[in-house]
This record gives C-alpha cells, sequence and structure tokens, in this order.
C-alpha cells in the first residue's frame, strides 16, 4: 500500500491544478518508481470534494478608513469560519451579492471580533467596490469545506455560523 495523503487543493484566487492533472502525475510517478506491479494506493482527496458545495454570505458591518487603508469589517471572520485565512494561507474569493458596476479600490479584511487576530487579509491583495457600505453582502463561493467545523461557538458573543441545507431544486 502507498498512501498518498490527501488536502488535494480547490481553486479559491489561485489557480490549482486539475484532478486530470494530479491522476498523471500521480501516474507517472507509479510508472517511474514501481515498474512491475503497482502498490494499491491510498488517497484523501478532502476538500476537493466538498468545498463547492458551499457558500458562505456575510454582511458588511463596518467601512473604516485608517490612513490610506480601507478597512472593510465583515461579519465572519476568523474565529467564526475563516480559520484558514491565518496568515493568508488560504484566499478567499469575495464577490458582491448586488454588485453596483462602479470602481473598485483596495481594502483590507478583516471579521468581526475585537480580537488583534481577527484581521483576514492585510497583505494579500484584495479590492472591492469602492461604493461598498455597511449593509451590504458579500458571498465566498467554495467554502464547503471546514468552515463550519472551524466556527468557534459564541467567541466574544458572535453567534455561531448558521448552515442552510438546499436541497436539488433550491428548498431549504
Amino acid at each position: 500500500r502507498l498512501n498518498l495523503g490527501g488536502g488535494f487543493a480547490t481553486a479559491h484566487r489561485a489557480r490549482v491544478p486539475s484532478l486530470e492533472a494530479y491522476a498523471a502525475t500521480i501516474a507517472s510517478a507509479l510508472g517511474t518508481h514501481f515498474p512491475g506491479q503497482r502498490p494499491e494506493l491510498l488517497l484523501e482527496p478532502g476538500r476537493v470534494l466538498v468545498a463547492d458545495a458551499g457558500l458562505l454570505r456575510t454582511e458588511v458591518v463596518l467601512v473604516a478608513h485608517r490612513g490610506e487603508r480601507r478597512w472593510v469589517y465583515l461579519d465572519i471572520g476568523r474565529y467564526n469560519g475563516l480559520a484558514e485565512a491565518e496568515n493568508e494561507a488560504i484566499a478567499y474569493r469575495f464577490e458582491p451579492v448586488d454588485p453596483c458596476g462602479g470602481p473598485s479600490g483596495p481594502v483590507v479584511l478583516a471579521g468581526p471580533t475585537c480580537d488583534g487576530d481577527d484581521v483576514l487579509y492585510q497583505r494579500t491583495p484584495y479590492d472591492l467596490p469602492l461604493e461598498l457600505r455597511t449593509g451590504d453582502r458579500l458571498e465566498l463561493p467554495g467554502t464547503g469545506a471546514y468552515t463550519a467545523s472551524y466556527a468557534s461557538v459564541g467567541f466574544n458573543g458572535i453567534e455561531p455560523l448558521r448552515t442552510y441545507c438546499v436541497g436539488r431544486w433550491g428548498d431549504v
């Protein structure tokens, strides 16, 4: 047996290899290192199976200007679903629910708590509409893997993520 581990990546903002590319690379390596009988493979595909099954919806709770930077605070953060944003490891996509069509500009994205670690993206460049205001909503596609399980229960008085299961025809 050969355990190849897991965690095949899913595309958020960065490009990732397709499953076909992973398979071709694995097949090539097996041919090189096991030219005779190939071992039984164990794979743990992880997030690639479920990421696209989830979507987070967040609301802007504050837009603030600090020096030259525009800070956008959201009602979700590191402690209620976006733990993998720590050290900006995973750069999620943020898409306005109601795009205004106007110009966009750079932002720092932060969560709702007073904890200093609840800054999501300070180094990773993000542009959001300049007209973005408190109450506007954003969607984060591809968040079906781990976000609900990483959400703390009531950290700093913030409610945990609400989860809705949507059926085949959109029924909740």
